[in-house]
């Protein structure tokens, strides 16, 4: 019993330090953060932000107004903005 307490241990180690440097692979290589420009039509306070795999959406507020904006992290580039209005509930 305290044999297989152990196993399950070491196992339980093993499969955290794995995870660690697939969480470090996302990164990069270079281990350094990336820095990714928003045109000045989408710039503003970042409210809030959630990642989803290698897109970010941000949620930008700029003059009282508020909009979602999902960024592409490989290559910087905006992949769609909800504007106000834009959706809604039926």
């Amino acid at each position: 019993m305290g044999v297989l307490l152990v196993a399950g241990t070491i196992a339980l180690i093993v499969g955290m330090i794995q995870k660690s440097g697939e969480i470090g692979d996302a990164v990069g290589a270079s281990g350094k953060a990336r820095v990714i420009g928003l045109p000045p039509e989408l710039a503003g306070r970042v409210v809030h932000m959630t990642q989803d795999g290698s897109r970010l959406s941000l949620l930008i507020e700029r003059q009282g107004v508020q909009r979602v904006v999902v960024v592409d992290l490989a290559s910087g580039a905006v992949q769609a903005t909800v504007n106000p209005g834009a959706a809604w509930l039926p």
